[in-house]
């Protein structure tokens, strides 16, 4: 093997190694950290206070507000936040307050920047004419994802007990 062919190599290796050094560094991910629990949980809430109060917009500000953001309740399917939160001033549009209480939840940490959040609980509503409705059975599940420091609902999935 002449010198020139072994130097050719050694650079080729060092670069390799070069390369390698400069990967970024993986994030530490503690799948219970409790400040992005918290953080989440504070978001849930934000919503909720948002849903109880019957305002749209408060409802979804915890979502992250753009085309890819999807709501599903029954057999309806509805994608991007445009069109999301026009259906969500009409159904509101006819209520005084709605009340949830949740029984049990669960935020589960899937990576540094995905969580998943398991709910059920029992709600009610009351309409513009003062008719409460009887309480029924309620089940959620949420994608929250971190952006820019902030966690967002990318995906909402309700279901209602008859």
């Amino acid at each position: 093997m002449s010198f020139v062919s072994s130097a050719v190599r050694f650079s080729a290796a060092v670069l390799a190694l070069s390369a390698l050094a400069c990967q970024p560094k993986p994030v530490a991910f503690d799948p219970e950290d409790p400040a992005a629990k918290a953080q989440i949980e504070a978001a849930l809430h934000e919503a909720m206070a948002g849903a109880a109060a019957v305002d749209a917009e408060k409802a979804l500000a915890v979502t992250t507000k753009d085309k890819d953001f999807t709501f599903i309740t029954g057999d309806l399917m509805l994608v991007g936040y445009d069109e999301i939160l026009p259906r969500f001033r009409d159904t509101y549009s006819g209520l005084e307050k709605q009340h949830t209480e949740i029984a049990t939840s669960r935020v589960r940490l899937l990576s540094p920047d995905v969580a998943v959040v398991t709910a059920v609980g029992e709600g009610t509503y009351t309409d513009k004419a003062g008719f409460t409705s009887e309480p029924v059975g309620l089940g959620a599940t949420l994608v929250f994802v971190r952006r820019d420091g902030a966690w967002r609902v990318a995906h909402f999935h309700q279901s209602v007990a008859k």
